[in-house]
């Protein structure tokens, strides 16, 4: 066994374990770290395929900020720590069984497909940052532009709440007008 192997191995393991943990943790905190773990060896794994750009990206955009925004909406949402309310026995061995048939179904469309793997160039991540920032600046601006109001929007929504919710600050505000 190659030491290449040997990590690939490690951190699909890792990766199944922080995608398992996601489904079964209890709290939604717990369950926001697996889902962390599981971007993280995501990866690690595109690190070993020689995909340094892609890692990049699955690390910052995916582990950093699309872990970070679940728990800023599981904090602006006031969503219990302890995930809200228990399901049945029955509903969650009808998931369990749910989720084995669509594996097993996955499993046969993996192994029955005729893989054909073509060599490709690879490309530095100089020659992609100069695609994107010669002939996709403006949907790259755009992209950047939308996130920004969203992020507005989200703040200005969340400070609406708070003033408006509290009874005795929109009294203060209401009596000073």
């Amino acid at each position: 066994m190659t030491l290449e192997l040997f990590f690939f191995y490690v951190y699909a393991l890792v990766a199944v374990a922080g995608a398992i943990g996601l489904v079964a943790a209890r709290q939604l905190v717990h369950a926001a770290m697996s889902f962390f773990a599981t971007l993280l060896a995501v990866a690690a794994l595109f690190l070993l395929m020689g995909s340094q750009f892609l890692a990049a990206m699955q690390l910052f955009v995916y582990g950093g900020a699309m872990t970070v925004l679940v728990l800023f909406a599981l904090m602006f949402t006031g969503a219990s720590p302890d995930g809200g309310k228990q399901t049945s026995r029955a509903i969650r061995w009808l998931g369990a069984i749910v989720a084995a048939s669509f594996f097993i179904l996955l499993a046969a469309a993996f192994a029955s497909a005729g893989w054909m793997v073509s060599p490709s160039q690879p490309m530095s991540v100089e020659a992609i940052a100069t695609i994107m920032f010669s002939r996709l600046v403006v949907p790259f601006e755009i992209a950047g532009l939308a996130l920004t109001i969203a992020l507005i929007g989200a703040i200005v929504l969340a400070r609406e709440d708070d003033v408006l919710g509290n009874g005795e600050l929109a009294e203060k505000v209401g009596g000073d007008a």
